[in-house]
């Protein structure tokens, strides 16, 4: 008997609260605007999303390279490839997310070749999976496909963007400005926490 009458107590509490949400308005909140980028901004925004990209595409070449010297000796294990190309789907995945013009509204002259660069890392992401399954000879003589068209679309990219033309360059230059950023923040704190308060 007391627990048919809490439960009534709780509908009828829970019926109430609901009652009062519906007149207070708790309807879902609309989805945010994506954010417009300044031309400086979008450089930065891009960046961070490929250069991880381009990192693990760097590591995934010289396990490639092992691989073939590997198949040269009659060995081929491709177990450290195929981790390479899964981290290299994760990265293409992340960065594919992170251009989403739903998320970020891409200065004029930058959304068509961004939106191409992102097309490329959608299907970067699913091509990794396959690739990781192939034995090592097929592996070796492989050919990307439609990487050359990635290729021309972050150049494309890069220049609408305002950044150097050789991904390699931008990204080195991005991470010493980060990591000069970094350290001045780092200053900037310890020194105005050692005034003696």
């Amino acid at each position: 008997m007391q627990i048919r009458t809490r439960y009534r107590r709780c509908a009828a509490a829970l019926a109430a609260l609901a009652a009062m949400g519906s007149l207070a308005g708790c309807a879902p909140e609309p989805p945010a605007e994506p954010e417009q980028l300044t031309a400086s901004e979008a450089g930065g925004v891009y960046l961070d999303a490929v250069c991880p990209v381009n990192a693990a595409w760097d590591r995934v070449d010289l396990e490639v390279d092992r691989l073939r010297l590997a198949v040269g000796r009659g060995e081929g294990d491709t177990a450290a490839l195929a981790d390479e190309f899964e981290r290299l789907g994760a990265a293409s995945g992340k960065a594919a997310k992170e251009l989403d013009p739903e998320a970020n509204t891409w200065p004029k002259g930058a959304e068509a070749p961004v939106e191409r660069v992102r097309k490329s890392l959608i299907a970067d992401e699913k091509q990794t999976a396959k690739a990781a399954k192939l034995d090592a000879e097929d592996l070796v003589g492989y050919a990307w496909p439609g990487a050359d068209e990635a290729a021309g679309a972050a150049a494309e990219a890069r220049a609408a963007l305002g950044l150097p033309a050789d991904a390699e360059s931008a990204c080195a230059q991005w991470a010493e400005q980060q990591a000069k950023q970094q350290t001045e923040k780092k200053s900037g704190k310890s020194e105005s926490g050692s005034n003696g308060g």
